[in-house]
């Protein structure tokens, strides 16, 4: 018994070390996509907190709503200007929906708002 549970034990240790060996990472995969918020997920609007780079006014926000049947993205409410939502590698990215402003949401509730060529830090809910 003791020298079945040995075999088994390195069986299982060595499945982890050979070449088709993405276990760890397949978990770690799995792990963020549980437990990370996901932008527009039951079609909930997103609210942008953006440090604004104008020292005079501190923070702007921004409301991006699912609109046109979940088909766009539209700025400030339903009825506003649409725009579109692409995920580009693990980032969701909305253009279109605030004029000259691209919005680039990381799952974990954070990313950059793109003004041009600036990029400004942001925080999502």
């Amino acid at each position: 018994m003791k020298y079945a549970l040995m075999t088994l034990a390195a069986a299982a240790v060595s499945a982890c070390t050979g070449p088709l060996a993405d276990g760890p990472n397949a978990t770690k995969a799995a792990f963020a996509d549980a437990f990370t918020d996901t932008p527009f997920e039951d079609g909930a609007a997103v609210t942008v907190l953006v440090r604004d780079t104008d020292p005079l006014r501190t923070i702007q926000t921004f409301n991006l709503v699912p609109c046109q049947g979940g088909k766009a993205v539209c700025g400030g409410s339903a009825r506003g200007a649409a725009g579109t939502l692409t995920l580009e590698g693990r980032q969701y990215v909305v253009r279109g929906a605030y004029t000259g402003r691209d919005f680039y949401l990381d799952p974990n509730g954070d990313g950059f708002m793109g003004r041009g060529t600036v990029l400004v830090p942001l925080a999502w809910n």
